[in-house]
């Protein structure tokens, strides 16, 4: 399967500027361990599309090196496949931006161990 390609420079830009406006407006409590938590870029999920054909359609991860459990103190990554979101906002006529600050929103919820109904009470 052929994947799209898409100006990476600009994706990168985009979402390098979404990610920082997400860190500003969080809550003070939350935003010095978040600004910790580095967020990597990647086009597509590395297991796209030869390894695994579904992993093609992961926007976004949080990668820990702890025990899953999520803590402030857990170190870990974010990754965010813009590749794959872009593709999914063309797909759904979806916002870019949006979709790259769910996601990011989302992954770090991941990080403070948060389910999707934590996330949504934080407002993020």
């Amino acid at each position: 399967m052929k994947l799209p390609r898409y100006d990476w420079s600009e994706l990168e830009r985009v979402a390098t500027r979404i990610v920082e406006s997400c860190l500003v407006d969080l809550p003070d409590e939350i935003r010095p361990a978040a600004e910790r938590v580095p967020c990597l870029f990647k086009r597509y999920h590395p297991n796209a599309p030869h390894i695994d054909p579904e992993a093609m359609y992961m926007l976004g991860e949080y990668i820990t090196y702890g025990d899953d459990t999520g803590s402030v103190d857990e170190s870990g990554i974010i990754a965010l496949y813009l590749g794959a979101i872009a593709w999914y906002c063309e797909d759904e006529n979806l916002d870019f931006e949006d979709e790259v600050r769910t996601t990011y929103l989302h992954e770090l919820g991941h990080h403070f161990g948060w389910d999707e109904e934590a996330v949504e009470e934080r407002g993020l």
